[in-house]
C-alpha cells in the first residue's frame, strides 16, 4: 500500500490561480507564515492582487503571544500598492491607522471597524478621503452623530451602513433621535441599515423611512424605545422587506425605569 505522503499535493506546482485562490481563504497571519514555505508562495505573497480585500477584525493573540497587529495592518497596506478595496479593522484600530489607510486605499469601497479608540473628530475627517465606499460597518466606536453625518456627506455611493453601539444603550438611557435623523438626512441611497442598541424612538424610524427611500432591510436590535406599533409597524411591513426588532430582555425594566423617572 502506497505511503499517503507519497500521493501529497504538490503545492508548487498548482496553477498560480488556484493557489492564489487558496492562500485567500486564509487568515492574514496564515498568510504570512505560508509565504516561508517556498519561493513561489514567497512572491504571491508580495502580489498586491493577494491584499484586495483583508479581514482582521475578529484577531485574538494566542496565550504568552502577543502581536503587534496595527504593524501588520500597515504591512498589508503597504503589500496592497493602492489595490485595496475591503478592509474589517479590529480592536487594535484607531485614528491615526484610518489616515493610513486613507493614504494607500483610494478605491476602497467596505470598510468596517470594531473598535473603542476610533473617536468622532478623528473619523469624520478621514471619512473624506473614501468617496467610493459603499460599505461602513461601525462596532463599539466613539461615534456619534457628527460622524454619521461626515460619512453621509463624504460616501455618495454608501448603500449599507451597520452602526453597533459599545453597550445597549437603548437599555436606561434617556431617548434620543439625533443620530436616526443624521442618517435619514445625509444617507438617502442606504439599502441596508443596522442599528443595534440605538436610543432612538419610533420618530426615528419614521425618519428614517421618510429619508431612505430604497431601504430594503432594517435592523433595529435592542433599540428598546423603539416600538413600531399602529401605523408605523404597518408602513415598515410594507416598505422594508426584511425588518428585524428584537427587544433586549431588560425591555421590562427600561419602561419601569421612565414610568417611575420620566424624562
Amino acid at each position: 500500500m502506497a505511503n499517503p505522503a507519497d500521493r501529497a499535493v504538490p503545492w508548487v506546482d498548482l496553477p498560480r490561480e488556484l493557489t492564489v485562490n487558496i492562500l485567500q481563504r486564509l487568515s492574514v497571519e496564515d498568510i504570512f507564515q505560508s509565504a516561508q514555505v517556498c519561493t513561489a508562495w514567497w512572491r504571491l505573497w508580495r502580489d498586491p492582487s493577494m491584499w484586495r480585500c483583508v479581514d482582521l477584525m475578529n484577531v485574538v493573540d494566542e496565550p504568552g503571544k502577543r502581536r503587534d497587529w496595527y504593524k501588520i495592518c500597515r504591512e498589508v497596506l503597504n503589500r496592497s500598492e493602492g489595490q485595496l478595496i475591503s478592509i474589517k479593522l479590529g480592536h487594535f484600530a484607531s485614528n491615526r491607522l484610518l489616515f493610513y489607510i486613507a493614504q494607500r486605499a483610494k478605491q476602497l469601497k467596505h470598510l468596517g471597524i470594531r473598535s473603542n479608540h476610533v473617536y468622532d473628530r478623528g473619523f469624520s475627517e478621514v471619512v473624506n478621503e473614501f468617496p467610493l465606499l459603499e460599505e461602513l460597518q461601525l462596532e463599539r466606536c466613539c461615534i456619534s452623530k457628527k460622524g454619521i453625518v461626515a460619512a453621509g456627506q463624504s460616501c455618495p455611493f454608501l448603500n449599507s451602513f451597520s452602526f453597533i453601539k459599545l453597550s445597549f444603550n437603548g437599555f436606561l438611557c434617556k431617548p434620543s433621535d439625533e443620530e436616526a435623523v443624521a442618517i435619514a438626512e445625509n444617507m438617502h441611497g442606504l439599502k441596508h441599515l443596522t442599528l443595534v442598541g440605538n436610543e432612538m424612538t419610533d420618530k426615528g424610524v419614521e425618519a428614517i423611512l421618510d429619508g431612505c427611500p430604497r431601504l430594503q432591510s432594517l435592523n433595529l436590535d435592542h433599540c428598546n424605545n423603539v416600538k413600531l406599533e399602529g401605523e408605523l409597524g404597518k408602513r415598515c411591513s410594507q416598505q422594508i422587506k426584511d425588518l428585524n426588532h428584537t427587544q433586549s430582555h431588560l425591555g421590562y425594566f427600561h419602561d419601569l425605569f421612565y414610568d417611575i423617572y420620566p424624562s
